[in-house]
Parts: structure tokens; C-alpha cells; sequence
């Protein structure tokens, strides 16, 4: 048995008897055994880490997307109130067209007319992440009395939010004021918030 540490020397005088062309074609096959080992042993872990590495930072723009996201709710809720209701859509629907009728039937009011729509909710230019506004119009004629008194039950009735528009002129009969109401109420997803 040869010893190890007389193997370096050893090696190192096979080298130097080499020709020039056989050293030259040693350290490319060197190069390419260390290359071979490299591809098949490190690239792969390497890439699995990248892999995972760019999954966690994935994870993390959502979670950033998700805080941001509730923070901008909460602080909508601030400024806007707390919004609760029915939980769908066609239920708060059907509740907008309830309350106007009952509030149209208490002051005998007849002819009136309700269309409605929805929007996502704008505020400074922003569109609010997930909220929908139904919004709808009443237009009626009634006299001046009572016409302020069906504007106040429609401003505190439980299944409106707001009047964000009002026009008042003077009604095709002698009298009367012509209304035009803009009601809204809104829904988060597809849900009351």
C-alpha cells in the first residue's frame, strides 16, 4: 500500500511528464467531470431551492395583497360606517323595492316609479376591492308636505344606506313637487357587509 501523503507528489510528476496536448486534454476532462457533478448534483437542489424561494415570496406578495386589502376595509368602515343587512344580493334588492313600496303606500302615493342598478363603489378615483352598490331611482309627484315627509322615511329606512341624489321641480299638476330620488345601498361580494 502506498502512502497518502506521497501520492500528491507522485501525482503531480505524472503531470509534468505529460505532454502539453495530454494536459490540456486532463484539465478539460476535468472540467467536464466537475461540470457532470455540478448538473447532476447541485443544479437541481439549487433549482428546487429557487422553486421554493419563489413560492414563499408568492405567498408573501398574497398575504401583503390580503393586509392591505383589509386594512383599506376597515378603514372604509370608518369613514363610511358599518354596513349590515340581508347577506345576498337579491335580498337587499327585494328589501329596497319593500321599503319604498310600504313608504309609498303609507303616504298613498300612486304612480310612482323604481329602476334599479349597481356599480362597483368609486371613492377619490379608487374603486373599492369587492363592494357593489345597488343603486336605484324613484321618481314620483307629490304635494310639498308630503313629499319632504316620504324623503325622511326613505332617509331612515333600515334597508337604504343613502340618498346620494335628489331633484325636486315643480310636477306636471298644479301644486305638486316632481321627486327624483337616487337611493343606494351596498353589498360586499355579492354579500352585505
Amino acid at each position: 500500500m502506498t502512502d497518502a501523503t506521497g501520492l500528491a507528489p507522485r501525482l503531480r510528476d505524472e503531470y509534468n511528464r505529460m505532454s502539453r496536448g495530454t494536459r490540456l486534454i486532463f484539465g478539460l476532462g476535468l472540467v467536464l467531470v466537475v461540470f457532470l457533478l455540478w448538473s447532476s448534483l447541485i443544479d437541481p437542489i439549487s433549482s428546487s431551492w429557487g422553486g421554493a424561494a419563489d413560492e414563499i415570496e408568492a405567498q408573501t406578495e398574497r398575504v401583503d395583497r390580503a393586509r392591505e386589502q383589509a386594512a383599506m376595509q376597515r378603514s372604509n368602515v370608518v369613514a363610511y360606517g358599518p354596513l349590515s343587512s340581508p347577506s345576498q344580493r337579491a335580498t337587499e334588492s327585494q328589501d329596497m323595492l319593500e321599503a319604498v313600496n310600504a313608504i309609498m303606500r303609507e303616504f298613498e302615493v300612486r304612480g310612482y316609479k323604481f329602476n334599479e342598478a349597481s356599480s362597483a363603489v368609486k371613492v377619490g378615483g379608487a374603486t373599492l376591492p369587492g363592494i357593489d352598490r345597488i343603486k336605484a331611482t324613484v321618481s314620483f309627484e307629490a304635494d310639498h308636505e308630503k313629499a319632504i315627509e316620504i324623503i325622511g322615511a326613505l332617509e331612515d329606512s333600515p334597508a337604504l344606506e343613502a340618498i346620494s341624489n335628489a331633484r325636486v321641480q315643480r310636477g306636471k299638476a298644479g301644486g305638486k313637487l316632481a321627486v327624483e330620488l337616487t337611493i343606494e345601498a351596498w353589498v360586499r361580494g355579492g354579500r352585505r357587509r
